[in-house]
């Protein structure tokens, strides 16, 4: 359980000539399609700020350089999230966060309503346009080939979201409901966090004076970051169907034997970029690049949820080549050889990373933050730079099992 106090967390760093803010409400809600929406509507206006060009003038008057909302899922935990990011006090020649805080006090605090609830019309707007985009996605070969193979590997809808099969789900939702998921979730004590190059007791002093109206709470909600995939059968589970695409797919799903840790997540990634990779394209060298049988390929893994998928997109004749190659690909990797040559280059490119990170103030912020709420303790090249390649052949010959296949038969040969 997460039970911290919710003072302000203050990140002075003197390297940026912008700020940048965050406020986070934790949401508990199981209902996808009502979280749908409630990312569209919420922080969109206010009483007083009824209209999108007030909004605009606002930001320009208080210098603001970007605003937007949304709900940002960690495991099956949901947080509704406003960013916003203005010029420092030092680059811009004066301080413009006290008037920054003013906005979003009265965009959270006092939303845009008729009727004592939101807009029944705009609500419905919003459905609308959330149904063509699914629509829309579900008509693309590739989410839908995606979204199949999600739907495979899922134990208990972690990785998928029912609405893209049952639209409908969306109509069960009137204003009243939504409205009333809002109001619940702000009248919660938000997390809030401030990075750039800030006086840092001014600042804090001004978010609990704006924001919380100088009341101490606490931030309470469960920590449920991952739902390691444990389900492992003694046979592969192979799923076929027809589809109306031009284009067929195949995956291989993987899940990992006794997973209990970030080690173990670790150790998946590492098997990831030995598959697919800017030091390691073994999938698309030996199906596109060697034997020219696929349109695309690779390889990606679910760091919470702790699987692998290998994907090829390719014309129906040539599932069957495919198959026998990926079995290849994964006996080449294998090679303890081919592991010794190719992890210091992995290990060299996630600490490049992590140095280009610590250039970005928005990739710092998401550093402290996920450090803050417990989401994540340390840096990938911290998790992998200790491995050696007698562990990374362990694990794949031992503890890495293939548990699906899923093949998608299209119209193209």
């Amino acid at each position: 359980m997460f039970n911290k106090s919710n003072e302000p967390i203050i990140l002075f760093d003197d390297r940026f000539s912008r700020c940048y803010l965050v406020i986070m409400f934790p949401i508990e809600c199981d209902d996808d399609a009502l979280k749908k929406i409630l990312r569209l509507m919420a922080f969109r206006r206010s009483m007083k700020y009824d209209t999108d060009k007030k909004i605009y003038e606002v930001n320009v008057n208080n210098y603001t350089l970007s605003y937007k909302a949304k709900i940002t899922d960690i495991g099956k935990n949901s947080f509704l999230e406003l960013y916003i990011s203005f010029p420092s006090k030092k680059s811009l020649g004066m301080d413009v966060l006290s008037n920054n805080l003013e906005f979003i006090k009265d965009i959270i605090y006092n939303p845009l309503l008729k009727d004592g609830t939101f807009d029944k019309k705009e609500v419905e707007d919003i459905i609308s346009v959330c149904k063509d985009d699914i629509y829309h996605n579900m008509n693309n070969a590739d989410f839908y080939y995606g979204l199949a193979n999600d739907k495979i590997i899922d134990e208990d809808s972690f990785l998928y979201d029912p609405v893209f099969d049952n639209p409908e789900l969306l109509d069960n939702i009137t204003s009243e409901k939504l409205y009333n998921l809002y109001k619940e979730t702000i009248s919660k004590s938000p997390l809030v966090f401030f990075i750039g190059n800030v006086d840092e007791n001014k600042a804090r002093k001004q978010i609990k004076k704006i924001i919380y109206d100088d009341k101490a709470d606490s931030v309470i909600f469960e920590k449920k970051y991952e739902k390691y995939a444990k389900n492992i059968g003694s046979t592969v589970d192979i799923v076929k169907e027809n589809t109306k695409f031009k284009s067929s797919y195949i995956t291989y799903n993987f899940k990992v034997k006794d997973i209990k840790s970030i080690n173990d997540i670790a150790l998946l990634g590492i098997v990831k970029c030995l598959l697919n990779s800017t030091k390691s394209r073994i999938v698309f060298d030996v199906l596109r690049t060697e034997n020219d049988l696929v349109y695309k390929c690779g390889a990606y893994y679910y760091k919470r949820f702790g699987t692998m998928t290998i994907w090829a997109s390719t014309g129906k004749n040539n599932l069957i080549k495919c198959d026998k190659l990926i079995e290849e690909v994964m006996i080449k990797i294998s090679d303890i050889k081919f592991i010794g040559d190719k992890l210091p280059l992995i290990k060299q490119q996630a600490k490049d990373e992590d140095l280009l990170n610590e250039e970005d103030i928005y990739n710092v912020l998401m550093k402290k933050i996920d450090y803050y709420i417990e989401a994540n303790k340390i840096s990938y090249y911290e998790a992998i730079k200790d491995i050696t390649p007698d562990m990374v052949y362990n694990f794949i010959k031992n503890r890495l099992v293939l548990v699906s296949k899923y093949i998608g038969v299209g119209t193209n040969e």
